[in-house]
């Protein structure tokens, strides 16, 4: 009989030497943790394989020397410390203890206090699914705290900062291209009592998995991650340009300075293909309405056959002649609603996929002088 010292308990087989070619990566599970273990020049390394950028996987990217690099955006990691060497991302990958048994590779498990990753894994239940009609777009609302029928001992399960994203592992996701997980941002506000997310449904497995969930299932969630939250000087204005659903997060904020009545100006212009595309109108309208320091200008880029061939599910206010804006957002559309004084003092925001993005900084940068250091930016990648 082998009795196992409690150290050698933490560590669980993941792979054999001859699985791996020299400079080769490979994507392991271990605990609900996908890990990506590494091989250069024979010495072996173990780094989270989600990539903190966008969620893209490691272990399908390139590796040279020591730096991994996503497949997806460029980002690069140091395999042996987990930091990052390259942006957009800006969190470190976790990285694990590896051990090696003959020909076996072990790693040490999560739950051991030298490996365990920084990004809180919790476990949520779908209490709510709302899809908007007229578009292609669901929300998905989680139970927020724990034990909610017991007042006293409620436990908030995620704690985040509005604009930030997760990881959702909803289970059952086979043969997915970009993998079974995908980050959301968090549309719903810290100050609401559930956590949302909003997205498209599109025709991919996770995707398909996603809309046919039921209330009550149980999903994996890792995070808070993400730097999109909004700036601490709120002398300074904030103006968010918005693309179809890269709205969420600036739903997120809109709320939550709506709710604390914080002391900073808010311009969003939000774009969309027609009207029954625009989310959350009804709800942007009525913050609108009780915070003075926000203003949103809607866009379309559809112009109307007939408004009385509208949607049933539209609002009064909607299906009354349009007198926002048409086109998409430019040079003298800003320049229409933001003045001068504001439009050199604010810190700018945009949200949405990636051609919106690219002409969204350049409109900024180039027709407005904005410098890079006053441009957030936040990609939408597969939706």
């Amino acid at each position: 009989m082998i009795i196992l010292n409690e150290e050698e308990k933490d560590f669980v087989k993941v792979a054999d030497k001859n699985d791996f070619q020299q400079s080769h990566m490979k994507e392991v599970q271990v605990d609900g943790e996908s890990i990506c273990i590494v091989n250069v020049e024979r010495k072996y390394y173990a780094i989270g394989n989600i990539c903190t950028h966008e969620g893209g996987p490691l272990a399908d990217g390139t590796l040279e020397g020591y730096e991994v690099e996503c497949p997806w955006h460029g980002s690069k990691f140091d395999v042996r410390t987990g930091e990052v060497t390259n942006p957009p991302a800006s969190d470190p990958e976790p990285v694990y203890q590896i051990k090696l048994d003959g020909n076996s590779i072990l790693i040490k498990k999560q739950g051991s206090k030298e490996s365990k990753s920084s990004r809180h894994q919790i476990e949520l239940t779908l209490i709510e699914i709302d899809k908007v009609e007229g578009t292609d777009v669901m929300s998905f609302k989680f139970n927020k705290y724990n034990n909610e029928d017991q007042i006293e001992n409620t436990t908030l399960l995620l704690d985040y900062t509005a604009g930030q994203f997760a990881f959702f592992d909803i289970g059952e996701v086979y043969n997915d291209p970009k993998g079974p997980i995908r980050h959301f941002t968090i549309s719903s506000s810290p100050t609401e009592n559930f956590i949302m997310f909003s997205t498209r449904i599109r025709d991919s497995p996770y995707k398909k998995r996603l809309a046919a969930l039921e209330r009550g299932t149980k999903v994996r969630v890792r995070g808070p991650e993400g730097q999109f939250v909004l700036h601490q000087d709120y002398t300074k204005p904030a103006v968010f340009l918005s693309g179809g659903i890269g709205v969420t997060p600036f739903r997120s904020m809109i709320k939550y300075a709506t709710d604390i009545q914080l002391p900073i100006k808010i311009i969003m212009f939000d774009s969309n293909r027609n009207r029954n595309n625009i989310l959350f109108k009804k709800e942007f309208d009525e913050w609108a309405r009780i915070n003075k320091n926000l203003k949103i200008i809607y866009t379309i880029s559809e112009k109307d056959q007939n408004d009385n061939e509208q949607s049933s599910s539209l609002s009064s206010t909607a299906s009354d002649e349009w007198k926002e804006e048409y086109g998409r957002i430019n040079k003298a559309m800003i320049l229409k609603h933001v003045d001068t004084n504001i439009l050199n003092d604010s810190i700018f925001y945009i949200c949405g996929p990636r051609s919106m993005l690219k002409a969204m900084q350049s409109l900024l940068q180039e027709d407005l002088e904005i410098s890079k250091e006053r441009i957030k930016v936040e990609e939408f990648t597969g939706y």
